[in-house]
């Protein structure tokens, strides 16, 4: 799917169809933005969204957004895919019709992206990569403990007495490591939860 063939909705569009305030769409697209920059959006000179995809910015809401605080409907791919978009003013029932199937590929494309876990959350990672980071330094700072143990294998067995307390030390820390990812990864939760304000 070329970008020729999304359908992109500015911000007052989005705005009109969920019967919502131009800023409360500002805010959900800023936080889109955030949690997913690759986002197909167009943006002015000052970095501003002008119109960014909506089968995007449906299936982030419908994805993140708690329905019993949104304020507007979440659109889901099988509601969505069920009803034409509302028509834009000054568009054409043919232009409609385009936009309504292009918008049904979007979704079903961002939908099998997701199935094939090609779709992540970029602040959910970004945490992750730090505590996995953390963790990993925390095991690795404790290296210059072995300090004592290599000035003693230096002095019995030299060079290749050092080699070998180093690939156990090295093994020793690899699987350490690989302890500490496992437990934060067995109390990760499966799926990421709701992004509880985004309507506020």
């Amino acid at each position: 799917m070329t970008d020729a063939n999304l359908v992109m909705w500015s911000l007052g569009q989005i705005a009109d169809r969920d019967g919502v305030s131009k800023p409360a769409i500002s805010k959900q697209i800023k936080k889109l933005i955030e949690a997913k920059p690759e986002t197909p959006a167009e943006l002015d000179g000052l970095g501003r969204v002008l119109r960014i995809s909506l089968a995007h910015y449906d299936e982030y809401r419908q994805r993140f957004v708690n329905p019993a605080k949104a304020t507007a409907p979440i659109r889901s791919i099988e509601t969505a895919s069920s009803s034409a978009p509302a028509i834009p003013p000054g568009d054409t029932f043919d232009e409609a019709r385009r936009q309504s199937e292009w918008l049904k590929v979007g979704r079903e494309r961002i939908r099998h992206q997701e199935e094939i876990g090609q779709l992540i959350r970029k602040d959910r990672l970004s945490d992750a990569v730090k505590v996995a980071g953390t963790e990993i330094k925390t095991v690795v700072n404790r290296l210059q403990n072995k300090a004592d143990d290599l000035a003693l294998a230096v002095s019995r067995e030299g060079v290749h007495g050092v080699r070998v307390l180093l690939r156990k030390i090295a093994f020793d820390l690899g699987n350490e490591i690989a302890d500490k990812l496992g437990v934060i990864a067995e109390a990760a939760p499966e799926f990421d939860p709701l992004i509880e304000d985004i309507e506020g």
